[in-house]
Order: C-alpha cells, then sequence, then structure tokens
C-alpha cells in the first residue's frame, strides 16, 4: 500500500474527516519530491482525494506534483483550508490555531512513524544525496590537503557546498560545518575566518528531491599522540557499533554500547549516538540511550551513527548514514 493510501485509511479508522498539512517536509515526504516554496496539502475521506493546495503564482509550475493520486488546487485564503479541517500537525503556526475546530486531532506522530520507515524511492534519493556529499568531501579535502596557501574554515565551507550545488543537491541539508584546531571540541562550531590547522572535522549534508544525507569526518593534520589516540577510539567504537545494526536490535543498547566502548572517556559524549534521516537531517528514530525500551531497529530505517569525544584541546567526531536491513545493513557514506 502507498505511503497517501495508508494515510487515508488511517484518517478513516480514527473518524478524521480532513487532515491539513503545512510542514514543507511532510508535504516533500507525502509528494517524494521536492515541494513547491509556498503550499498546502489537505486529505479528505469522504472522496478519497489529496489536494496540493497552492496559490495562484505557483499554480502553473505545480503541475508536475499531479497525478492519479495527487489534484492540484489554487487556494485563495489559506484560513478558510484550515476551517474546513479536523486533524493538523503539531507544527501548526500560532496564527492560525483561532481557526481549528474544537475537537480537532493531531496527525504528527502517525506521519513521523511512516516516515521512519523508507520507500525503495526515498531510499535511492537518500542515497544521492549521499553520494553527492561523499564526493563533494572528498573534493574539500583534496581541496585543503593541496592548496598552496592557508585555508580558512568558511572557505572550505563554501567549496564543499559549492561542489555539492554543482553535483545536484538543492542546498545544504543544515549550515555547513568545517571547523579546526580546538574549536573541534564545539559539537556544532560555526565555521570562521580562522586559519584551518592541526586537526579539522567536517560535517556536511545534501539534499536530492528533498531527502538529506549526513556525514561527518575527522581529519589529523598532524600527527599528534593525543589527536591519534581519541580518532582511534572514536572510529573503533563506530566500527563495532555499526555491527550490531540490523533489524530487532534495540535501539538503547547501541547508545548504551557505545558509551561502554568509550570508557573512562564516556563523559565527554555529550550527544545522543545518532538518529533517523530523510525529509528532516534529524528524524525519527533517534539512537538515544533515553528512547522507550521497546523501540528496535527496522528493516528500511535510515540512521546515523556519530560517536564524539569533545577534550578541552580538540573533539573527534565520526558519522557515517546507514541503510537497516534484515540482517544487517549497507553504509550510505563509504
Amino acid at each position: 500500500m502507498d505511503k497517501i493510501k495508508s494515510f487515508l485509511k488511517y484518517l478513516e479508522e480514527n473518524n478524521i474527516k480532513r487532515a491539513v498539512l503545512l510542514n514543507r517536509e511532510n508535504i516533500n515526504y507525502f509528494l517524494e519530491r521536492y515541494p513547491p516554496a509556498y503550499s498546502l496539502l489537505t486529505f479528505e475521506v469522504e472522496s478519497n482525494r489529496t489536494i496540493l493546495n497552492v496559490p495562484k503564482l505557483e499554480y502553473k509550475a505545480s503541475q508536475i506534483y499531479g497525478g492519479k493520486n495527487i489534484e492540484i488546487s489554487i487556494m485563495e485564503k489559506i484560513e478558510d483550508l484550515i476551517k474546513e479541517g479536523d486533524a493538523f500537525e503539531d507544527t501548526l503556526p500560532l496564527k492560525y490555531v483561532k481557526y481549528i475546530p474544537k475537537n480537532y486531532k493531531i496527525v504528527s506522530p502517525k506521519i513521523m512513524e511512516m516516515r521512519s520507515i523508507k520507500t525503495d524511492k526515498e531510499i535511492e534519493f537518500i542515497k544521492m544525496a549521499s553520494n553527492i556529499s561523499k564526493k563533494s568531501l572528498e573534493h574539500g579535502i583534496d581541496y585543503l590537503l593541496n592548496s598552496e596557501g592557508e585555508v580558512k574554515e568558511i572557505e572550505l565551507a563554501a567549496e564543499i557546498e559549492y561542489s555539492m550545488k554543482k553535483k545536484g543537491s538543492i542546498k545544504p541539508a543544515f549550515d555547513t560545518i568545517v571547523i579546526s584546531n580546538k574549536k573541534t571540541a564545539l559539537p556544532h562550531g560555526i565555521p570562521s575566518k580562522d586559519i584551518i590547522k592541526n586537526i579539522v572535522l567536517i560535517d556536511i549534508g545534501a539534499v536530492y528531491e528533498g531527502y538529506c544525507s549526513d556525514t561527518t569526518r575527522t581529519i589529523l593534520l598532524k600527527e599528534d599522540r593525543n589527536y591519534r589516540e581519541i580518532y582511534e577510539l572514536v572510529n573503533g567504537v563506530k566500527n563495532e557499533v555499526e555491527d550490531h545494526i540490523k533489524e530487532g536490535t534495540p535501539i538503547r543498547e547501541l547508545d548504551d554500547m557505545a558509551r561502554e566502548l568509550m570508557g573512562d572517556y564516556k563523559k565527554y559524549f555529550i550527544h545522543s549516538l545518532g538518529h533517523g534521516v530523510g525529509v528532516n537531517v534529524h528524524e525519527e528514530p533517534s539512537i538515544s540511550s533515553k528512547v522507550e525500551e521497546n523501540l528496535t531497529l527496522k528493516k528500511n530505517m535510515v540512521i546515523t551513527i556519530e560517536p564524539g569525544i569533545y577534550l578541552k584541546d580538540f573533539g573527534v567526531r565520526i558519522e557515517d548514514l546507514y541503510l537497516v536491513k534484515k540482517n544487517g545493513f549497507k553504509n550510505l557514506s563509504s
């Protein structure tokens, strides 16, 4: 059953007549392609219709989204469509709350559940995004190592983003991270005009048809015993944990395992082990020891594993993207 039919069935089973979606990523999910700049998606249960509502200026360009499952319609006032709905996302902007009925329902948990398991088409899009980021990362590293002069963090970030764009990425999946030296101790540091030296952490993602990739590499630019020790530890943790990626593995077990493998350094691992990736770069499932005990990996989930250790003077993070399979995984970053 395709995702639109499945969602309409869910709405019917929960006595919902019309669901109204404004979240662009959710619209992307049901369209399975990058959506118009401004649109609203409605699901009408009684007539079994799914309608992409767009303003007049987007109508002509939006014909590419039409098909046997989706109609295209011009919307005059977004408030009128919201008034007709009885189910919404939990991200509905506050300015529209006054238009929703009293007995409305929230459909976000169901959509998040559906989004966590990828279709074959979605997997191909994520593979394309990952291939773009992989090649652009290789280009960036080559640019850094073979540059005749000094290279700034912001310069390398721009070079990588330009490469991703040329290779077909709609945009970066998130703000590109290129940080070096002591700034690598900041998990989400911001690139600056600082000269890259000693050690550099690069975290990038591409977007293909609205689907994201996410990869992190730490590169040692000088041989340093402390750098090497932590790098080998983090890389070893990632390699050990990935051997347990398969359908049925308890999610908490992966995060707990990573922390135990870090030994005395586990207190410097200050974020969860990973996350799902799809139309958002961070989505369900969270690969964390804080999730419910009964949550397990499922076939066709796409997740990251990204152990990191952040000390006073430097940090190391290594992140790969994985497709969960019945008896193992496929590394989409390699």
